[in-house]
């Protein structure tokens, strides 16, 4: 997934589709490249085949046993339209897909299984998760995929399909589909490892020198885990109902699988409420060391305003002009003020030491 060299400060930009009709297709996400990439991987247990054909040739190819097709590229909205034409997806489903703000969900239609959902990703150099979204089509031989940009967490299942022999190409295709789904879902725990570490790097940051620069940071990590909260929550539901609703293109075997890849989802929802507390108790943390650097400053000035009153005081009345002032004649009264006002100024020091005021 290409990486931007700022934070995006917006959570939600799309393109408008206010009165279209519905089932418009309309790519409402970055415009990467007018051409889409195809790769497809045909395979049984003991062989496959990998090829990267155009638009054109993958409507002419020739149905198989078990295929998966990986389509990188939404911007050429007719070459979506024509693949999911050539394999009877509905309209409102192509909508969906060119939609990267559409909500993790699930579809169920008497051919294919339909699910969109989000893979994220951490971004080091400026703290922040962006999502992709990921789109998958299961039919009764055949899995596509839909995503963006070039880039997944994909690999490890292309390096087991071209070996040997895999597990993945013993099982139905449906086996196929869940470990695309189980994959993404194990990439949420390396976000959380790096959520976790980040919070941690603003708690010392917070406790130790806490700047305006830390609020910020602390801002944007709430809205990094409100990404994670809005795409994590509903695919937990999205996951449930694969798991429990038997749709005859996920066999029984399979959804044993679905339910741990459910665990690991409600795992990561918890930790995103705990990341979130934690969070949340970092800007009052910060807010609190403001409040008590700004008592501490008032502290000194109310100190040193006291210990002047009475100095003020001394110094006003020998200010004045007033010719019948005795004092004033006194040989050595200037040192002897000057002597009164700096032990009154020692006593009172030493009497808010005692009492542990400074």
């Amino acid at each position: 997934m290409k990486t931007t060299n700022k934070r995006n400060k917006n959570l939600s930009i799309r393109t408008s589709k206010t009165g279209l009709p519905p089932g418009t297709p309309v790519y409402t996400g970055k415009k990467h490249s007018e051409k889409i990439d195809i790769d497809v991987f045909t395979y049984s247990s003991t062989d496959y085949h990998r090829f990267s054909p155009d638009t054109e040739q993958l409507l002419k190819m020739v149905d198989v046993e078990k295929k998966w097709i990986n389509i990188t590229g939404l911007n050429d909205v007719d070459a979506i339209r024509s693949i999911c034409d050539k394999f009877g997806i509905h309209y409102l489903y192509q909508e969906d897909i060119l939609n990267i703000d559409q909500r993790p969900k699930v579809e169920e239609d008497d051919e294919y299984l339909f699910i969109c959902f989000k893979s994220l990703t951490w971004v080091d150099e400026i703290k922040t998760i962006e999502e992709e979204q990921i789109s998958l089509i299961l039919t009764q031989d055949t899995v596509i995929s839909f995503q963006e940009s070039p880039g997944d967490n994909f690999d490890p299942i292309r390096e087991k399909l071209m070996a040997p022999s895999s597990i993945i190409k013993e099982r139905n295709i449906d086996y196929l589909f869940y470990r695309l789904m189980d994959i993404t879902v194990d990439g949420y725990y390396d976000i959380m490892d790096n959520v976790g570490k980040y919070i941690d790097e603003l708690e010392d940051e917070v406790i130790d020198e806490p700047v305006r620069q830390t609020l910020i940071k602390v801002q944007n990590n709430k809205k990094d885990l409100m990404i994670l909260r809005k795409n994590i929550y509903p695919l937990r539901d999205v996951i449930n109902k694969l798991t429990y609703n038997e749709n005859t293109l996920i066999d029984v075997k399979t959804r044993k699988y679905f339910r741990d890849v459910l665990d690991h989802t409600t795992q990561n929802i918890e930790n995103i409420e705990t990341f979130r507390e934690v969070n949340m108790s970092l800007k009052d943390i910060y807010l609190n060391t403001q409040s008590n650097e700004i008592n501490k400053i008032m502290k000194v000035l109310t100190i040193i305003s006291t210990i002047f009153i009475p100095l003020t005081f001394i110094a006003g009345v020998y200010g004045m002009n007033f010719e019948n002032m005795p004092e004033l004649q006194t040989q050595y009264g200037y040192f002897i003020v000057l002597g009164v006002m700096v032990i009154i100024g020692i006593l009172l020091a030493y009497w808010f030491k005692r009492k542990s005021w400074i």
